[in-house]
Formats: structure tokens, sequence, C-alpha cells
């Protein structure tokens, strides 16, 4: 089951990375929208030196998708049990059609429907 808000479905859930020391892992992340109305999103982190998002913000038209890749740096120690204790945050908020993915700003989302997603 995704992870939900009003205007977007996340999935997974719950971001998984196989864990190998010296290594950079890879997470797709899709956004679905599903509403009539194009939703712009941003992707936050509570560790963003561990973790590179791409693309961190960007739009999804009506009932269409997008794929987010987050990327976990490799790591040179492994963390306390193998448990990873950062959070994924995805704001989203209705946008006018025309809107490009450039032309959102932090603003825009900012405090907007959010979707929570665990480590």
């Amino acid at each position: 089951m995704a992870a939900s808000s009003d205007l977007l479905d996340v999935d997974p859930p719950e971001l998984q990375f196989p864990f190998e020391l010296d290594k950079q892992i890879s997470c797709p992340l899709k956004m679905i929208n599903k509403t009539d109305r194009t939703v712009a999103f941003k992707v936050k982190t509570t560790s963003p030196k561990k973790y590179c998002v791409r693309p961190n913000n960007g739009v999804v038209r009506p009932r269409s998708t997008c794929e987010v890749v987050v990327t976990m740096q490799a790591q040179i120690v492994a963390p306390p049990d193998l448990q990873c204790k950062d959070k994924f945050l995805v704001q989203s908020v209705v946008v006018a059609d025309r809107l490009s993915a450039k032309d959102i700003t932090a603003q825009m989302v900012m405090n907007k429907g959010v979707t929570l997603l665990g480590r």
C-alpha cells in the first residue's frame, strides 16, 4: 500500500536500502497524482548530505506518475544495529496546469499537503 496524501500516493511507503559499506545504493520512489489537477511536489530528508534525491521537486500532471530516485551515498561506517532513523518528507500542492518543474519554488510547497515516509 502506498503512502498517501489528498493529492499524491507515494510508492513504496517505506524506503529500504540493502546496506553495504562503501557502496552507493538507489531506491526508486513513484509519485502518483490521483487528482484531476496538476500537482507540484518537493522531497526533503532529515539527512541531506547522506541522500541525493533526483528530481527533488517536480510537477505531476493529472492522473499521471513521476519517478524519483533516492540514492544513499556510500557510507564508510555502518549504522548501529544496521538501523537507520533517517526520514523523508514529500510536500505537495495543486498548481496551475501551465507550470513546469523549473517554475516550482520552495515557497509554493512549504507547509502544504504532506506525506511522511519511513526509513
